[in-house]
């Protein structure tokens, strides 16, 4: 599906067409097509297409454009399943089957390690795909208009909401509270999120319903032989990809020695979700985390889960700054960091130099900044393992998951 024309865009454009041939996929879900030598990012495209584009948006470098035509469809053109696609800012590749997909984040990965990282590698030492392809996201938080009565997300590079009966990405459990709050009386006055879990809780945050609480939630994961019990609170952060969790833990766990004698920091640990996989094949696991309030449930999920396989092993969780808690921990085997999409601090990345453990498992969801702090650590650490692991199908976002060692 093609964007309708419809509704216009609500930032200042230069609003223009323009007739190209796409050339080769890019990052942040765009492929490029040339004109004049000047490169023209578009959105929704496929290499190459043929392709009358509105440009809407652009410098003396680069513009920004959207199809309005596919003049020479390619063969790889799918028709997308969701009514919204091209108009709805959540999803890149709903117009490439599943498998293109994967093959496409290998190739921009591998072209990010190149330019940024200075990593030149043959390959991915595997991918870990999604057992779903839709409706997985187990959170969203929707955008609210009162005014024009919208529920929905942003239109790409725009403030407009587009108005959503349903998002073929979330948890059809979502999708019910989405049109539930749609259907109040008042009508949500500002934005709001919705949960829903494996366990059948569905919550929506930040607005108060009488059918759905404004409250956290409990979750629990099954990986590497152990069932995990979560509390989830409302500001909390957990992967939203429940098909994909367990395989992505099998894979952790599965970088540590059997012997089960390592000691392990978890960086930027959260609500312990790996914290608390990790220890049952340790020696000891200690937890970093700076936000108050998942250090709380993380101290708490461990409480939960004395039952469940956790009883003996030594377990910790440390409130505070990375960079100003790691000299007060001492050596570790093993540390594994999991931050934000801007990566490691490079104090932080120097430090863990210093202290040298023999082994750092690093996620990320950006690659761009993995390339970057793995670049640094190649002075001490080998890349042995690198794993895309698809938590997001139909957009363009990955985690990637690697094991570096000490050389």
């Amino acid at each position: 599906m093609l964007p309708s024309g419809k509704e216009t865009r609500k930032i200042k454009t230069s609003s223009r067409e323009t007739v190209l041939t796409i050339e080769k996929y890019a990052s942040d879900g765009v492929s490029i097509g040339y004109e004049d030598n000047k490169v023209i990012f578009v959105r929704y495209a496929i290499p190459g297409e043929k392709v009358r584009v509105n440009v809407y948006k652009e410098t003396k470098d680069y513009a920004l454009a959207e199809p309005l035509e596919i003049i020479t469809p390619s063969p790889e053109r799918i028709a997308a399943p969701c009514p919204y696609f091209g108009m709805c800012g959540g999803c890149d590749y709903q117009m490439i089957d599943y498998a293109k997909q994967l093959q496409i984040k290998q190739d921009l990965v591998l072209e990010v390690f190149h330019k940024i990282g200075k990593i030149d590698l043959p390959a991915l030492t595997g991918v870990v795909s999604s057992g779903q392809e839709f409706y997985y996201r187990n959170t969203e938080t929707f955008k609210v208009n009162p005014r024009r009565k919208l529920i929905g997300f942003f239109r790409k590079d725009t403030k407009f909401i587009i108005d959503l009966e349903e998002c073929r990405l979330a948890m059809k459990d979502i999708n019910e509270a989405m049109n539930y709050m749609r259907a109040q009386d008042p009508f949500p006055p500002h934005n709001f999120k919705v949960r829903s879990t494996s366990l059948g809780e569905t919550t929506v945050n930040w607005v108060d319903t009488e059918r759905y609480e404004d409250r956290s939630v409990y979750e629990e994961i099954t990986a590497s032989g152990k069932t995990i019990r979560y509390k989830i609170s409302k500001d909390s952060f957990f992967q939203v990809n429940n098909s994909v969790i367990p395989l992505w833990l099998d894979k952790i766990t599965g970088f540590l020695d059997e012997s089960h004698s390592e000691r392990i920091f978890d960086l930027y640990c959260g609500i312990g979700l790996i914290t608390l996989f990790v220890a049952p094949f340790a020696k000891e696991t200690i937890g970093v985390e700076i936000a108050k309030s998942s250090i709380k449930d993380a101290n708490y999920n461990l409480e939960i889960n004395r039952d469940k396989g956790l009883r003996d092993a030594n377990i910790s969780f440390v409130l505070g700054d990375v960079m100003e808690e790691l000299p007060r921990l001492g050596y570790a085997d093993v540390m594994i960091i999991d931050p934000p999409r801007k990566g490691a601090e490079r104090e932080v990345l120097d430090l863990m130099m210093e202290m040298g453990p023999k082994k750092i498992i690093y996620s990320s969801c950006k690659p761009a900044t993995m390339a970057r702090d793995l670049q640094i650590l190649s002075d001490k650490y080998d890349l042995k393992e690198i794993y895309l692991v698809d938590m997001f199908p139909q957009t363009h976002h990955v985690e990637l998951l690697s094991l570096i060692v000490k050389k």
